[in-house]
């Protein structure tokens, strides 16, 4: 089994291992990513399994979905915390915008943040906030596959993520950022 295999498999299996630093590094070592030609394969729904953080919103819990919903070609992306079996969008949640710096790095504008609930009839309920300060920051996508995103953000976090196939969540997401584009 290759390496992103083995970190995939325990990526899932156990994802608080103490081996998934290191093949997280080796893996970036080997790493051909270039925003230029491949930004838009960051496109879709990826789950945090793990990070170098000691944050609590920043570990793995078997409760919680922790998820990044990017869409580079509109520039906007979301994270989302929410209850695990929920497919919706409902949760707490964090609205960005996207941009490129280098052949690596991403640029993050955070816009909104709060909670954001359930659709009473015809409306969602959300308690969304503009933020009012600038509140910037990047990331280093230093690993990309089709399955597994290995980045390190602008306060050195190693993050592990893997792709979720959700058309369902995505495409309710498109329809949740009309509203702040």
């Amino acid at each position: 089994m290759d390496t992103e295999s083995k970190l995939l498999k325990i990526l899932i299996e156990k994802p608080n291992s103490k081996d998934i630093s290191s093949m997280a590094i080796k893996l970036e070592s080997n790493s051909k990513f270039n925003l230029k030609s491949d930004i838009e394969k960051l496109k879709g729904i990826w789950e945090l399994r793990w990070s170098s953080s000691n944050a609590p919103f920043l570990s793995y819990s078997p409760l919680i979905n922790n998820l990044q919903i990017l869409n580079p070609s509109k520039s906007n992306a979301m994270n989302l915390l929410k209850p695990r079996g929920i497919n919706g969008i409902i949760g707490t949640g964090i609205v960005a915008e996207l941009y490129p710096l280098n052949e690596i790095r991403v640029g993050v504008k955070f816009t909104h943040a709060g909670f954001i609930g359930p659709n009473i009839g015809f409306k969602k309920l959300k308690a969304l906030a503009k933020i009012k300060r600038d509140q910037k920051g990047w990331l280093d996508i230093t690993y990309l596959s089709k399955n597994l995103r290995i980045c390190r953000g602008d306060k050195g976090t190693l993050f592990t993520l893997v792709r979720r196939n959700n058309e369902r969540l995505f495409t309710k997401f498109e329809e949740f950022m009309k509203k702040y584009n």
